[in-house]
Formats: structure tokens, C-alpha cells, sequence
């Protein structure tokens, strides 16, 4: 059953004026209504009869309910009311854009449908396009202001008849087809073509001479106003985004329609834009006009059945480079370079603004045209033409530089006839300290080869020599200074402040020991040495004297006589300390001894088994097999050098020695690592194993374990029991054997007193070391990157090490010989 049922009913109703909305009619009348299934018409049509019969809105949805109409479907129905009062469509219908949801899904009620925008592609390039994205709303649609003034009735529109005072009512009529508002008991009236304030003035008056007699006495008042606006049909044609016919309300303007309809496409154009109304075209519309301007003066309410058509572009160039805004831009005929100009917002601060170029298309092929600055306002763009605005040379065409001891060097200003004496009174004159000879003038020729010209400075201040300047010519005047050595004097040893300090004249020795801070507390003031460089020296002899020595006694003080000698740049003073001074030495004990910490040496001999009698001896948790003793380097052997020592002397790659972490700590910081055997020691005090200690280092005694740790190219590494009598095959083969990276004939191990023992050859068999607890088996890689021969100064310092760390060198030597 259709809806008109409904409306049926409801008239039915309002026509038996005793009979109230409470009656029960048939309850299945309308239960298997669909309000989908009803054009806009239809329901306008009775929904405006029903209200003229004088029904609210209320009433007639409470009816419709009593009548069986489901909740969904009235719910429905309300909406399409509400859509429709507004002015809008809720037909869906090919070739609009009204729609019934927002981009979110989200169905509309009270508002006129927005366009999606979202799927339109459009050339970002183009001047204008930026006004027809989903995020400009600089045309959109705004229905909710005032009723313009002039505004002209006609079919559809509804106004609003307030009747106050002495009578109370309320009227709703809308204008039908015919242009007549209907009022119960007073008839018809013609308001169609006429404005609201016309109509108003026709309404009162027909009230007056009717049903309201009062109006004419002031006890009666009518209050005329429109209430909900017409729908017109308007279709859009041509390179639209989004061409068809719209439906909208009455109050629509030609830029809101193309802002629904999404603007001109790619190829529409901007500038041509036509409105045609009836059977001749109504106006031609600029769009740049608006964009450059801000005018809205073409913007005019639109008609039923206007017809608004988005022509292709005609001409349209680019323009890139140097420009304010790059893009395409559309050209009229006549428009010049000028006018292109004016649209893209000019140049930028940085353009060569005398000249620009242009790539155009001819039928030969493409061609290269520069454009003077004269000729801009001559020359007409065609269609496809290319500009592009060059950027401006970084060069100066009026620049010189002055440099050097004047009082204000920097660049200025070249002027016409501009003399070098010109340029140094404007740098305000010569410093005290210029060179006065001879100054030099570095300038580029025409071909910009490089050229020089030299001059004296006092005969240019004189006036005796004149020397023109040219455009980037660079000018120094050196000084005095910058013609000898910088005069130094180096103060070293045991002063609080050594280092160097600039020479001057009448310095004194005592005055350079001043301003070193003093002396320290270790000082032999009887015996401060000053070097001092030769001057003149016959190199000829075979026994020449290469410096000066003078000493000084110093013990009477600072201000002592002594200390009145005058100095001389490149002096070099010498504070030695006294051989009878002696500083603290120290070393840290840490680990399983009773009292560990920081000891100070007593003597210069010093040994392991001295200290750990101090200490009172190892705890029961100690592992006495091996002391470690990490030693500040002195061979000064960089890192990297030692990397590659260990690298060639144990026959193993470079990620083979960094990913193993016990090499790493042992071989590769900078410090020396050293393990002696306590057993020894207890043996013979005093022996080599009973190590003299040194300043700062730092002995450990770990804690005793019964774990054998496996690292490299082994399959598991890890740490596992110790087995008495078990090689390092035994526990290679426990962690997985090895991997194809291994190089098993390199495999070694490392003992806790820092011995090493690698894997033993003798024709086809292969004898693998024992291990101890705490012990540790290496497994390298077959990878040979970076392992290269040693050079003479390595060997060297190979020596050097196993000269300085015997135990260490011993073991590793025995290891791999």
C-alpha cells in the first residue's frame, strides 16, 4: 500500500470536522507502506493539503502512527519532510548531485546535501582548481540568511502569515503553480512575481476586507514573511567536474552551483564561463576576476531552468622558475606576458626580471624564443607556451673589496671614476700597524683570467700615483705583522700553567714564570733552563752549536735578581723536577682477598706477594691458580696497531677477534693484560712470576669456578662443566661441533693465567690442548679479511710488548711456534 493511503486518510480526517485524530480506522492500512517507493511530488503535494486542512506536524505523524505506519518508516518520512522544507531533493535521479548522506556515511535531515569531492582528480597546477577541493569552502552553498531583498515569490515558495492581537492565528501557504497562496474562509491570492513587501501589503489588505475586520481599526496586526524557499531546476553543461541538472533552493547563486557541480574540469575554462537564460546567453563569467579581486559581481542568483555551460580553455600557458605562483594559467585573446605576470603574483626577489624565456610548439617542432623585458607587453602568449623567469646572476657589477690593515675593511660600493685612494679614505685610513711598501690589487679581465696589480701605499695616500679600480678588484694592505713569524715563547715542566705565551718586548724570565702560575711543589728551582735559538750558524762545522743554554737559580724566589733576564721570541724555559722528589704510588686489589682496595706502594720493588700479604691473604672462595693484572699501556700502540698484531700473530680474522669477548677485553683495550700463576709464586718469592707492580694497576683475583667457557664458530656457544681430563675437542663437540665457518686447525685455548694453546699438527693427526677450569675454548672463522703481513715497525713493537709482558709473550710464542 503507497503512502497516499496515508495522506488519503489524514484529508479524510480533516474533512469531518467532528471527528477527532482518535478514531480507530482499519489498524492494517498502512503497516506495509514504503516511504522509498514515493517521488518528492507526491508527497509535497499531500503533506502541504494536509496542512492547509490546519493539522501540525505533530498530529498528522501521531495519526500515521495510529494507523499502523512502522516507527522506521515514519522515522523516514520525517526526514524526507524536514529535507523537503528545506528546499532540497531526496529523489536519487541520474544526472544531479543532490545526495542523501555526507561523506561520512551520515544521513542528512536539515540541510542540502554537500558534494564528494574526494574522488576527483584534478591538476593541482592549474590557477582556480584550489577553490573546487573538499577543503575550500569559499563557495559553498549557505542557505541559512536572510531573505535577500527584492526576493521575487513564485511556485513553491512559502511564506509565513502571523495574525495577532484581537484574533489569534497562524498561516503556512505556499504558492501553487498557478502563483495563488490558498487561506481558509478568505480564498485565493495571486502572489507570484510580486516581492515579499508587495505581497505583504495584498495579503493585509484581502485579510482586512474579509475575516479580520480589525486590522483596519490597529486591533488586529499581520506580520508577512517567507518561510520556506522554492526549489529550482538549474543543469549544468560542458567541461564540468561533475555536469548535470541540480535542484536547489531559490536562493542559489551561479558560484555556489559550481562549487556542487565541482567546478571546470581540466580541460574547462575558468574565464569563458556562460549563464543562459531562456533563449540568450544571460552573462559571461570571469572566474579570475574573483581570484585576483575578490569581486563578486557575476555572481548572480540563479533561475528555474537556467542553463549554466563550462566551454574547453582556449589558451593556456605555463609559467615556472622565479615566480610568486607557478602553475597554468588561462589566457583571453590580447592578454600579454604582463597580464600573465599580474595572475602568478610577479617575481620573486631573487628573478632576472630582463628577460624571460619561451618554449613554444610550432608545427616544425618546438621552439626557443627570449622574450625582453621591452617587448613583455607586446608579445601574446599562445596556447601550450612554456615560460620560465631565470634567477639573478650572484654576481656584483659594482663591488670592490678592501682588505686587511685598514679601519674598516669590508666590501663598497664601485662609484663612477672611483680612484684607490678613494676606497681607503671611505675604509676611514690605514691602520697604525699597515704596511706602507707595497700593497696588491687582485682583478679579473674580461675573459676573467686572473691578474694582479701592485702599488705603493704612501705614494697612493700622497697623491704621487693614481690606480682607477674596476668592478670585483680585491685591494690588500697587509701589516707588519703579517709579514714575520708569529713570536712565541714555550714554557714547560713543573709550572702550574706550561704552554705558550706571546712574546714582548722587555719580558722577563721572572715575569714569564709568573704568568705560568708558579712553580709546583716537585720543582728544582736551582736549575731552570732557558733555550734559545741560534741566529747565526756556521752549519758547515762538523761540531755546530744548535742552541743557547742558559740556567738560572731560582731557590731566592720569583722576584730574585735572578730571574732579570730578558727573553727572546722562540725562547724555550725548562722548570726540571728534583731528582730527590718522589710522588705516591698506588695500585687497587679487588676480588676474593680479604681486605681489598686502594694500597700505596711502599717501595719501588714492590711485588705481588707483598701486596697479597697486606691484603691478609685469599679468601676460601678464591681461585689462587691466577691473579689478573690489567697495566696502563706505555709502548704507545694505538688500537688499531694491536688489532692487527693480534690479527697476524694468532692467525685470525678481524670478526673473529672483535666477537670474542674475552680477547677483546684482554688484547684490544688500552690498557696491558697480564695473569700470573699464584703456585709459582708461593714457589719462589721474588721469581719472575712475583711481578714488580706499578703505578695504577689493578689486580683482580676472581672467584673459583668449574666452568669452561666456548666461543666462535661453534654451533652453541656456551659455558659448560668442567671435566677433569677432557680436551677442547671433547667440549667443541659439546656446544655443536663446529660450523662451516670454522677454521679448526686455528682453534685454541685460553688458560686463566692468560696462556694460550692452540691445536697441534703433526702429517694427518691433530692433537687438541687440555683444558682447565675457568678456561676458555676459541673456535676462529675461515674468513681471511684483513689479515695482512706485518710491516718492520709492527715487528718491532711485537718485540716490544714481549720485551715488557714476559709472562704473556712466553705463553703465546709456545702456543703458536
Amino acid at each position: 500500500m503507497k503512502l497516499t493511503g496515508l495522506f488519503s486518510l489524514i484529508i479524510v480526517m480533516c474533512c469531518l470536522a467532528n471527528v477527532t485524530h482518535a478514531q480507530v480506522l482499519n489498524s492494517d492500512n498502512l503497516r506495509n507502506v514504503q516511504v522509498e517507493t514515493l517521488s518528492d511530488e507526491e508527497i509535497n503535494t499531500y503533506y502541504q493539503k494536509a496542512k492547509s486542512a490546519g493539522f501540525s506536524d505533530d498530529q498528522i505523524f501521531k495519526m500515521a502512527s495510529d494507523r499502523g505506519l512502522p516507527a522506521d518508516q515514519l522515522t523516514r518520512l520525517k526526514e524526507r519532510l524536514s529535507i523537503l522544507s528545506a528546499g532540497g531533493s531526496t529523489t536519487k535521479a541520474s544526472g544531479t548531485s543532490q545526495q542523501k548522506t555526507d561523506k561520512n556515511g551520515k544521513e542528512l535531515s536539515q540541510e542540502y546535501a554537500k558534494p564528494s569531492l574526494t574522488k576527483l582528480r584534478r591538476d593541482s597546477t592549474v590557477f582556480g582548481s584550489e577553490l573546487f577541493t573538499e577543503t575550500s569552502s569559499v563557495f559553498e552553498p549557505n542557505f541559512k540568511i536572510a531573505t535577500p531583498t527584492g526576493y521575487v515569490l513564485g511556485p513553491g515558495d512559502e511564506l509565513s502569515i502571523q495574525v495577532f492581537g484581537y484574533s489569534e492565528q497562524s498561516y503556512n501557504p505556499t504558492v501553487n503553480s498557478e502563483g495563488n497562496i490558498y487561506i481558509p474562509n478568505v480564498g485565493p491570492i495571486a502572489v507570484s512575481g510580486l516581492s515579499v513587501d508587495d505581497a505583504s501589503v495584498k495579503i493585509k489588505n484581502k485579510l482586512a476586507a474579509t475575516i479580520y475586520k480589525a486590522i483596519r481599526s490597529g486591533q488586529t496586526r499581520v506580520q508577512v514573511s517567507l518561510g520556506k524557499i522554492r526549489s529550482i531546476s538549474v543543469t549544468i553543461i560542458g567541461q564540468a567536474a561533475k555536469p548535470g541538472t541540480y535542484t536547489v533552493p531559490s536562493l542559489t547563486t551561479l558560484y555556489n552551483l559550481l562549487y556542487l557541480a565541482g567546478g571546470p574540469s581540466d580541460n574547462g575554462s575558468f574565464r569563458e564561463i556562460e549563464l543562459v537564460r531562456g533563449t540568450k546567453d544571460f552573462r559571461k563569467v570571469d572566474l579570475y576576476s574573483f581570484l585576483l579581486r575578490g569581486s563578486k559581481e557575476q555572481n548572480v542568483l540563479l533561475k528555474d531552468q537556467d542553463v549554466i555551460r563550462i566551454p574547453y580553455y582556449r589558451t593556456r600557458v605555463s609559467i615556472e622558475g622565479e615566480v610568486r605562483r607557478p602553475g597554468k594559467f588561462e589566457m583571453l585573446p590580447q592578454e600579454n606576458i604582463d597580464q600573465l605576470l599580474t595572475y602568478c603574483g610577479g617575481f620573486t626577489d631573487s628573478a632576472y626580471r630582463g628577460m624571460i624565456k619561451v618554449l613554444r610548439v610550432a608545427d616544425t617542432g618546438r621552439i626557443l624564443k627570449d622574450v625582453q623585458q621591452d617587448d613583455f607587453s607586446a608579445y601574446l602568449p599562445q596556447p601550450g607556451d612554456a615560460f620560465t623567469v631565470g634567477k639573478a646572476l650572484n654576481r656584483f657589477t659594482n663591488r670592490v673589496t678592501l682588505r686587511g690593515a685598514v679601519l674598516r675593511p669590508g666590501d663598497y660600493e664601485l662609484k663612477a671614476g672611483m680612484q684607490l685612494s678613494d676606497l681607503i679614505r671611505e675604509a676611514g685610513g690605514l691602520r697604525p700597524d699597515a704596511y706602507t711598501d707595497r700593497g696588491v690589487i687582485a682583478r679579473l679581465k674580461e675573459d676573467q683570467t686572473a691578474t694582479s696589480v701592485s702599488f705603493n701605499v704612501k705614494e697612493i695616500l700622497d697623491g704621487k700615483q693614481s690606480v682607477p679600480l674596476m668592478k670585483e678588484d680585491i685591494v690588500t694592505v697587509s701589516s707588519i705583522f703579517d709579514l714575520k713569524d708569529g713570536f712565541m715563547i714555550d714554557v714547560a715542566g713543573e709550572v702550574r700553567k706550561p704552554g705558550k705565551v706571546v712574546y714582548r718586548d722587555n719580558l722577563l724570565l721572572k715575569d714569564l714564570l709568573l704568568m705560568a702560575g708558579g712553580f709546583t711543589e716537585g720543582a728544582d728551582l736551582r736549575s731552570v733552563e732557558i733555550s734559545r735559538r741560534m741566529s747565526d750558524v756556521d752549519v758547515s762545522s762538523q761540531t755546530y752549536r744548535q742552541a743557547e743554554l742558559i740556567k738560572v737559580d731560582m731557590s731566592a724566589g720569583l722576584n730574585a735578581d735572578a730571574g732579570n733576564i730578558a727573553l727572546k721570541p722562540f725562547d724555550l724555559v725548562l722548570v726540571r723536577p728534583r731528582g730527590s722528589y718522589e710522588r705516591q704510588r698506588s695500585v687497587t686489589l679487588v676480588g676474593q682477598v680479604l681486605s681489598p682496595g686502594q694500597f700505596v706502594l711502599e717501595s719501588s720493588k714492590d711485588r705481588i706477594s707483598n701486596l697479597i700479604r697486606r691484603a691478609g691473604g685469599f679468601k676460601s672462595s678464591a681461585d689462587s691458580s691466577a691473579i689478573t693484572i690489567r697495566r696502563i699501556t706505555t709502548l704507545g700502540i694505538s688500537a688499531e696497531e694491536r688489532q692487527r698484531m693480534i690479527e697476524n700473530l694468532l692467525s685470525i680474522n678481524r670478526d673473529s677477534l672483535i666477537a670474542n669477548p674475552e680477547l677483546r677485553d684482554k688484547y684490544l683495550r688500552n690498557v696491558d693484560f697480564l695473569s700470573v700463576n699464584v703456585e709459582k709464586i708461593k714457589d719462589n718469592f721474588g721469581g719472575p712470576e712475583d711481578l714488580i707492580l706499578e703505578e695504577g694497576d689493578y689486580i683482580e683475583v676472581a672467584r673459583a669456578s668449574s666452568l669452561v667457557r666456548v666461543s666462535g664458530e661453534v654451533y652453541h656457544p656456551t659455558l659448560l662443566p668442567y671435566e677433569p681430563d677432557a680436551s677442547a675437542k671433547y667440549y667443541i663437540k659439546r656446544s655443536g661441533n663446529f660450523t662451516s665457518k670454522a677454521r679448526r686447525s686455528k682453534s685454541f685455548v685460553i688458560y686463566p693465567d692468560g696462556r694460550a694453546k692452540s691445536v697441534k699438527r703433526f702429517l694427518f693427526f691433530k692433537s687438541y690442548p687440555s683444558v682447565t677450569a675457568r678456561s676458555e675454548v676459541f673456535v676462529p672463522s675461515k674468513d681471511q679479511e684483513g689479515k695482512k703481513g706485518m710491516s718492520t715497525g709492527e715487528w718491532i713493537a711485537i718485540s716490544s710488548v714481549i720485551a715488557s709482558l714476559a709472562t704473556m709473550a712466553v705463553t703465546i710464542v709456545n702456543a703458536f711456534k
